[in-house]
């Protein structure tokens, strides 16, 4: 069975996707929770121990606010 994935920022639009797909007979899911792929782990963990180490150099927040967008959008 095909799967469509759709990344929806604002919950009124979730909640017309799910009517519409209602309608259409259609059967979904709705996700609210990100898993994070073992990489983007081990990419954090070593961001991590790199901080604690005095490794890393300080980040701009706009710069950190569109990792994490492109996370979890």
């Amino acid at each position: 069975m095909p799967t469509i994935t759709v990344n929806i920022d604002n919950q009124k639009d979730v909640d017309l996707l799910g009517e519409i797909l209602s309608r259409f007979g259609l059967s979904y899911q709705i996700n609210t929770e990100y898993d994070f792929k073992e990489s983007e782990i081990k990419d954090l963990l070593k961001t991590k121990q790199d901080f604690l180490e005095g490794k890393s150099s300080a980040r701009d927040w706009n710069n950190i606010e569109q990792d994490l967008n492109r996370a979890f959008n």
